[in-house]
């Protein structure tokens, strides 16, 4: 916003004072022009030309030079010269190639001015001979700088004045609603598309103010769009809950009549009832996350803790296959005001995600630490695997829902929900995640968020015991 309000105003200011300069200097810089009267100078012309040429004739070249000197006072504004018919001066003083153009277009008694610092005025003297009486102002531009900076600097101060407030005006009048929009589309961006853009805006009757209300009318749109969608799938998910509900049941029923060789579809019909509730859960779950819905219960976290509990239970599965989990946490990470729920559910989808696909016999790596460095403190946190990695153009990929890799050395399960939930929990708590290929072989995911710097609260935060059940 600051950058284009200075664009404005000094494009506008400079505009300004060059619109300025170019009418009150443009006319008096450049050209020439007769003058006639009234004007002050036309009038005052014939009467000092008369008593230039009445000295020269009565005294000669001395007595013109006394009445040039007496005429011009001690400020010695101007120059005095007496043109003869033949356009010399009578003092045999040279004249200015300006100053000899100007002579030969002044006429019988009129007053030629050029640039506003030469003026000749050309008459008959009563003894019947031609005179051209020429004036040489000082130059103009260091007229113009004592009338600005000397009797005229309370005029001066108050158009600088005046130039800078309007353009001032003008530029915050055209940057603010500017700013107001970029705002409310940031926040949109952010996931909070309540968002509007003031009112004040709206009603400017120009194209930011229908500019406003476009964006008011997309925004409300997409919001429109995403509850509907939300609510399709939460009907979608929970229709089909019922069912599975039943069936369940059902099979409960039925197994109790079963024989021996029915135990085999049994457990397939379980397996597949039960993948099936998971999908529908974690479908919730990320539906929530991405409309930016916390589970309501913000508070101060001990993410050192949640992370080793976490890592604790992933463990104890791990070691069933003959894998295992290590966790190495080297500062205690406090974040503030941040969901528990959403955090945890982050963590066991990325070391479950690292558990299935590190192959037996090997480690995945759990590591948090916090970075001070950094212009606010982050607490970092990486979890490595040491199975075949993804494809370097899927390192991204793998974040979107329903993403799965397919290929030499990938495992086939899951169903591509968990790294989408973790990716849509972390931003939630104003962080970020990533993904890189290790060599010689691994993933490994790393997550940034923001720590609280105060160690009391840490200290605080240290004793609460934080929520121990899945999301």
């Amino acid at each position: 916003m600051h950058r284009l309000f200075l664009k404005i105003f000094f494009w506008y200011w400079l505009t300004a004072w060059g619109m300025i300069a170019i009418v009150l200097l443009g006319g008096r810089l450049t050209g020439m022009r007769q003058v006639s009267a009234p004007n002050m100078y036309a009038t005052v012309a014939p009467i000092l030309a008369e008593e230039a040429v009445k000295a020269y004739e009565s005294g000669g070249p001395e007595a013109f030079a006394r009445f040039s000197q007496s005429s011009n006072g001690h400020r010695n504004e101007w120059q005095l010269f007496l043109l003869d018919g033949f356009y010399k001066d009578v003092l045999s003083r040279p004249l200015s190639e300006d100053g000899l153009r100007v002579a030969h277009a002044a006429k019988d008694g009129e007053l030629v001015v050029f640039r506003a610092h030469i003026a000749a005025y050309k008459f008959v003297s009563s003894s019947g001979h031609p005179y051209i009486l020429m004036l040489f102002l000082k130059s103009d531009l260091r007229r113009i700088g004592e009338m600005v900076w000397g009797e005229g600097l309370p005029f001066s101060i108050s158009l600088i004045i005046l130039v800078t407030l309007l353009c001032l005006g003008l530029a915050y009048h055209i940057a603010s609603p500017i700013h107001s929009i970029q705002s409310t589309a940031r926040r949109v961006a952010q996931g909070d598309l309540k968002a509007r853009v003031p009112s004040s805006v709206s009603r400017r009757f120009d194209e930011l103010a229908a500019l406003a209300k476009d964006f008011d009318s997309m925004v409300g749109r997409l919001d429109s769009l995403i509850q509907a969608q939300k609510k399709l799938l939460n009907s979608v998910s929970h229709e089909l809950r019922s069912p599975l509900a039943r069936i369940n049941l059902s099979l409960g029923l039925l197994r109790n009549g079963a024989s021996a060789d029915s135990d085999d579809l049994f457990q397939r019909l379980d397996r597949d009832i039960e993948r099936i509730d998971l999908l529908m859960g974690q479908l919730l779950t990320l539906s929530r996350l991405e409309a930016g819905f916390s589970s309501g219960e913000r508070q101060d976290v001990n993410f050192a803790q949640l992370v080793e509990e976490v890592a604790a239970d992933a463990n104890f599965e791990a070691q069933a296959l003959g894998k295992s989990v290590s966790v190495q946490t080297t500062d205690s990470a406090v974040l503030r005001d941040a969901d528990p729920h959403a955090l945890r559910s982050a963590c066991e989808n990325i070391i479950r995600n690292a558990v299935r696909f590190t192959p037996p016999g090997s480690d995945v790596e759990i590591v948090l630490e916090v970075d001070r460095t950094a212009p606010e403190p982050l607490a970092l946190l990486s979890v490595r695997d040491h199975g075949p990695g993804v494809p370097e153009e899927s390192l991204q990929a793998i974040f979107q829902p329903f993403y799965r890799i397919s290929g030499d050395g990938q495992a086939t399960g899951g169903n591509g929900l968990g790294l989408a939930i973790a990716s849509e929990a972390i931003r939630l708590n104003r962080g970020t995640i990533r993904a890189e290929n290790l060599q010689p072989a691994g993933l490994q995911i790393i997550i940034r968020l923001p720590v609280a710097c105060d160690p009391a609260s840490q200290g605080d935060a240290l004793s609460k015991p934080e929520l121990s059940t899945p999301l």
